[in-house]
């Protein structure tokens, strides 16, 4: 471990040197390495679900092949301190993994070693952690699922099992077996079911089970039941946790029995003379991720926005100087023109189409280039033209539609348009109306992100529900509009509960009033059984609460009719 030398100090001795300029020295090379750990550290520490994406690019900003032992201990150490953060960080891991594999490999021995010496120790929070980290490594495709069969059956088949053993069995297998039963099914089955149940059938007096621990794997195995009937409306794993592709990387084979030597002394500075060579390597591998001109792109960015207000200013005054006395004839002259020419028109026409596809262009191009949505904005609104607000909502749109795996970043830079002008929201919810009536016309996957970024910006209140959803219809609509109510609403529970949902209803009596076809409580009852049914086909059987109570008392008028009869 280095001495720690304190700031006052360590400023009066760079002030006093000059190998501190030198990438030779070693008063430079230890003050870079300091800079590299406060980095790494400081962006592990941030990280969560919303800036996944931008916390990995500033990661492949540093040299992480030089830092891959302070990273693989920053993502530990965060990892222990807050372990609900576990899914966040396993796909930042499998985020770097896809570039430099050998950083994240690191980290999944280091994982491995931890969880062999606690489980030695007996250490059961440790060993929940570590086999918490591994089974989620494992759900986004970093480790093969050889892993985590073995951590089950050494929980399970231990000579001296406690019921400790069988809970942290049961906590990996509720958290992976979603993802073992799609991918490694015949696997699954024999590997992981099979002993769960000779266990459970075991007779004899020394190797039974206790009434607790059966209890425990009779739930497991009951989970697994109720998955297979609603495995086809769910999703395994989260999607703000799947960055792009995940069988766009390599996988790391882990044995629990191989001693892997953690490297622990590349957690420490160490001397490096060839430091200017593997820097220029690193950098190559850094152009190849981010891009040839991603360091000037930010230069540039920075400097537009300091210049920005300065420009403003410029021609307005010029124009007013230019409105003299001559204003009149002026004016007398156009009424005198005669009206433009079809010729000229065509020529208008084709030069606002003209403008508008080089604005489409500005837009995709500044939300594609940009890290985080407030820069993506900033860039938008500088190039902007007066009237140009439906041309950038569509656009953003059909942007977000066009990425290989969903970025939130969409939504984030939607909600912001929205809440920076009123007629941005006006036309967020003319896109959503017009994509729903050509909801036919598009994809799976593009209708999926449509509803991803309205889902949010109606949880954000970024747009009126009121306007916003008075287009759907849940009885009158075709297959690919279902889908679209479908999606919305799912992702408007994964945000904020469906009970939330439910609630925004019965309290917002504008919103009822315009979403009188999502609950159509006054059409009759064959149209109150057709809703009931389409919700619940579509996994949302909660929305139908109120139906089922209009339904019960058409059916209380109806039978009180025939009673008077």
């Amino acid at each position: 471990m280095s001495r720690y030398v304190p700031p006052h100090r360590r400023e009066a001795v760079a002030s006093s040197s000059d190998d501190l300029t030198s990438p030779s020295s070693v008063a430079f090379q230890q003050e870079s390495w300091r800079a590299l750990s406060r980095s790494i550290t400081g962006v592990v520490n941030r990280v969560n679900k919303d800036n996944l994406e931008q916390s990995a690019v500033e990661l492949f900003r540093e040299n992480l092949i030089r830092g891959r032992g302070l990273f693989a201990r920053s993502m530990m150490r965060t990892q222990q301190v807050d372990p609900d953060l576990t899914p966040v960080l396993a796909a930042l891991a499998s985020r770097i993994n896809r570039d430099l594999p050998t950083v994240v490999e690191l980290l999944c021995r280091r994982l491995v070693v931890q969880w062999n010496r606690a489980y030695l120790r007996k250490d059961w929070r440790f060993v929940e952690n570590a086999s918490r980290y591994l089974g989620w490594l494992f759900l986004l495709n970093v480790v093969e699922v050889d892993i985590i069969y073995q951590l089950l059956l050494k929980h399970l088949t231990s000579e001296k099992r406690r019921e400790e053993d069988i809970d942290q069995a049961a906590k990996l297998f509720r958290e992976t077996f979603k993802v073992m039963s799609l991918k490694e099914r015949r696997s699954f089955h024999e590997q992981i079911l099979t002993p769960f149940r000779d266990l459970l059938a075991m007779d004899d007096e020394e190797l039974r089970l206790s009434t607790r621990s059966q209890a425990v794997l009779e739930s497991c195995l009951k989970e697994v039941q109720e998955w297979e009937r609603r495995k086809e409306r769910e999703e395994a794993i989260p999607d703000y946790l799947v960055l792009f592709d995940l069988e766009m990387q390599q996988r790391h084979e882990m044995d629990l029995d191989e001693k892997y030597p953690t490297e622990d002394a590349l957690d420490r500075y160490a001397f490096d003379a060839e430091y200017d060579t593997h820097e220029e390597q690193y950098e190559a591998v850094r152009k190849a991720i981010l891009g040839e001109d991603w360091e000037v792109e930010l230069l540039q960015q920075v400097a537009d926005a300091e210049g920005d207000e300065d420009e403003k200013g410029g021609g307005e005054g010029d124009d007013e100087a230019a409105d003299g006395p001559s204003a009149g004839a002026g004016a007398a002259a156009s009424e005198a023109a005669s009206l433009p020419t079809s010729a000229e028109l065509d020529a208008s026409k084709t030069l606002i189409d003209a403008e508008e596809r080089k604005l489409r262009r500005e837009v995709y191009l500044a939300m594609r280039s940009s890290i985080r949505a407030d820069e993506a904005v900033h860039k938008i609104l500088r190039q902007m033209q007066p009237q140009t607000e439906r041309t950038i909502c569509f656009m953003v749109i059909e942007g977000c539609c066009e990425e290989r795996a969903y970025r939130k970043m969409y939504s984030m830079a939607a909600e912001r348009l929205c809440k920076s002008n009123a007629r941005f929201q006006a036309f967020f919810v003319e896109a959503f109306h017009a994509r729903y009536e050509s909801a036919s016309e598009l994809t799976l996957k593009q209708i999926e992100y449509t509803c991803k970024v309205y889902s949010h910006l109606l949880r954000t209140n970024s747009v009126y529900w009121s306007r916003c959803l008075g287009c759907l219809d849940i009885v009158e609509n075709n297959e690919s509009q279902r889908l679209i109510i479908q999606y919305l609403f799912k992702g408007l529970a994964e945000e904020i509960g469906i009970s939330g949902v439910m609630e925004k209803f019965q309290k917002d009596e504008e919103l009822r009033w315009h979403t009188q076809r999502l609950f159509p409580l006054n059409q009759g009852v064959d149209t109150l059984k057709s809703a009931v049914n389409l919700y619940v086909a579509m996994g949302l059987p909660e929305m139908t609460a109120p139906l089922r109570a209009a339904l019960e008392e058409e059916r209380a008028a109806q039978k009180r009719a025939r009673v008077d009869y």
